[in-house]
């Protein structure tokens, strides 16, 4: 299935108020899943979701990944072209391009979950409100530390802790990273309202646009020009700049899910952006302060040869935050719309498969780090330290509790649980790195320092285990490290299974409901009209939306909540609304002058009785919404 962006198409029909709808349906399973579960409903497959975390997953990873490439040829080309002093000035920078870089994630990663969780309600105006916003607050801001920045720079250097030998390569680069940082903020805007939109894989054609267009820039201003350090800030300044062009053509041309226009509640659209973005600002300001802190540790405790050796690490560490933090990444459009949609199945397998999949790419990641620790050494011109091999395999150690924290730490800020990702996210970006750091200094084995970072990762997942234990206890409705309420499911208070794209399991399927309904104590006249409504919009969907071969599935929910009865219906394939065909036959029957023949009269009856019928399309799938209420 191709995850492409329309998720801008919605439909309502006769809406008379708003509620909040819990919808827990998974959607495209491999097989039906009929087998009912101790709270005596029907679970659907998960393959649609799992799928989608595949599709997710790579483009995230290899975006990211396309970025450090980028930084990573810089430093080899200052490794070997300029020597081990401009190596350690770009260490010293790093926390210039991590402000811009902290700033882009704030505003966008913010503006983005907030944007998928309101797909999630099919609040479309919402979702677009926060894609023109996120655009002016990006280059406002940027442009404002720009100048804070040049005007402070002299002094800004001796804080960065430039020594005198590496000082005038920290100017050529400093000044010229400055200069153009905006353009590392705007990178963040369309690669993280690409994948809202539902088209990942474009995202990632921006940075490898980034990478290519940087090595050849590199070639003309290093290789041609002899421009030293500044020809490489030129270089990786330029590239990016080329890729955030050429990502905002692809947002905000067509086709599109978003429409860039007014922004309405712009007050408390900027908070609930700062509020939901502060994790990921909150990470690049750690790693702003980290770095500065821990120059200082490492340079007295183990001399310019550490800074060296911490220089190699800083790059290792950029390359593997990307495949870390793409895989986390992957599930904050998915998590964002199944949180608005209220569905906890779905929530559960994104973080499941992620974990799943993260723990096997981390582990190849982290052995292949470890038998190369040295050919990375030589590949940055550093190759007389017997320090280095032994801290990067001591550092390559975190990566796996890393990976754990990281997601973790996404999916608790895309569900709102904003003070418990910001704790996680300081502890180990800064808290527990630097105090560990600290103290293996005084050791008599100060290579013992290296160990900090498994420190970090290590203490930062305990302690997040402790809290959510903590508050599963004195919440009995929360579940798991997710902190779900089952409420809905443990009361048995909704049916879900899965349908084959068949006239028999689409006659079963009715069945199903109109058992559920009478089980529910529902009228005899809701019952039939949506047993007989579920029937007929299955056939239709059959046979406009799916294909005929084997395989296809629809997925069906139905919950009753007090007098409010909610039936969801889900399916991949084409485009379509049954309650919007159903309409526009029986308009085309009507200025005919004819009666619609079409085994029709559930849909009929269910459009009549509905408060409520809501039509969107999220990840390329159809998603109908249907809201009755009982007297």
């Amino acid at each position: 299935m191709d995850i492409q962006g329309n998720i801008g198409i919605q439909s309502s029909i006769n809406v008379q108020r708003n509620i909040d709808i819990p919808t827990n349906t998974n959607t495209q399973p491999d097989i039906i899943a009929h087998q009912q579960n101790s709270a005596g409903y029907f679970e659907t497959n998960d393959a649609f979701v799992r799928t989608a975390v595949q599709k997710y997953m790579a483009p995230s990873v290899i975006a990211l990944i396309g970025t450090t490439v980028t930084i990573v040829a810089n430093s080899v080309i200052v490794g070997n072209y300029i020597g081990a002093g401009g190596l350690a000035a770009l260490n010293i920078v790093n926390p210039i391009y991590f402000t811009f870089a902290t700033l882009g994630a704030l505003i966008n990663v913010g503006a983005s979950t907030n944007a998928s969780v309101c797909i999630g309600r099919n609040e479309k105006d919402r979702a677009d409100s926060y894609i023109t916003l996120a655009l002016w607050l990006t280059l406002a801001f940027s442009v404002l530390v720009t100048v804070i920045g040049l005007a402070l720079f002299p002094q800004l250097v001796r804080v960065l802790g430039a020594t005198p030998s590496t000082e005038p390569y920290v100017l050529e680069y400093g000044q010229t990273l400055l200069l153009g940082g905006t353009s590392v903020s705007l990178m963040y805007y369309p690669f993280n309202f690409l994948k809202v939109d539902g088209r990942p894989r474009q995202g990632t054609y921006m940075f490898l646009m980034m990478f290519v267009f940087d090595l050849l820039f590199n070639v003309l201003f290093v290789g041609v020009l002899n421009l030293g350090m500044r020809g490489v800030a030129f270089s990786f300044v330029l590239s990016t700049l080329c890729g955030d062009l050429f990502g905002l053509f692809l947002l905000l041309g067509r086709p599109s899910g978003f429409t860039f226009g007014k922004v309405k509640r712009v007050g408390d659209s900027v908070v609930q952006i700062v509020k939901t973005g502060s994790s990921m600002a909150l990470n690049n300001l750690c790693n702003i302060f980290r770095t500065v802190v821990l120059n200082y540790i490492i340079l007295r405790a183990l001399s310019e040869d550490g800074l060296t050796v911490f220089a190699v690490i800083g790059t290792i560490n950029n390359f593997s935050n990307s495949v870390i933090s793409g895989i986390a990444q992957t599930i904050t459009p998915l998590i964002g719309v199944f949180y608005g949609e209220k569905d906890n199945i779905s929530m559960r397998t994104v973080v499941r498969e992620a974990v799943r999949k993260g723990n096997g790419v981390v582990l190849i990641m982290t052995a292949v780090i470890c038998l190369s620790a040295r050919l990375i050494g030589s590949a940055l011109g550093v190759t007389d330290l017997p320090q280095l091999v032994p801290a990067v395999i001591m550092f390559a150690v975190s990566f796996l509790p890393g990976m754990m924290n990281h997601v973790y730490i996404f999916y608790y800020f895309t569900t709102e649980k904003i003070g418990l990702a910001n704790m996680l996210t300081f502890l180990r970006g800064f808290a527990v790195l630097v105090l560990s750091a600290l103290c293996f200094s005084y050791i008599r084995l100060p290579g013992l320092i290296w160990l900090s970072f498994v420190a970090a990762e290590g203490v930062t997942l305990l302690v997040n285990m402790a809290v959510v234990c903590t508050k599963c206890e004195r919440n009995e409705h929360l579940k798991g490290m997710l902190m779900l309420d089952d409420r809905y499911e443990e009361e048995e208070r909704y049916l879900a299974f899965t349908v084959e794209n068949t006239a028999a399991a689409a006659a079963e399927a009715s069945e199903k409901i109109t058992l559920f309904c009478k089980e529910k104590e529902m009228s005899s006249k809701i019952s039939m009209t949506i047993g007989l409504a579920v029937e007929e919009m299955l056939l239709i969907i059959f046979e406009h939306c799916l294909s005929e071969r084997e395989g296809q599935y629809a997925d069906v929910r139905i919950m009753r909540m007090d007098k409010e009865i909610i039936l969801h219906m889900r399916c991949a394939g084409r485009l379509f609304d049954p309650i919007t065909y159903y309409k526009e036959k029986k308009a085309e029957a009507l200025q005919r002058g004819e009666v619609l023949e079409d085994d029709s009269l559930g849909i009929e009856m269910i459009v009549k009785q509905a408060q409520d019928v809501t039509f969107s399309r999220t990840f390329s799938t159809n998603n109908l919404t249907i809201l009755l209420y009982e007297e």
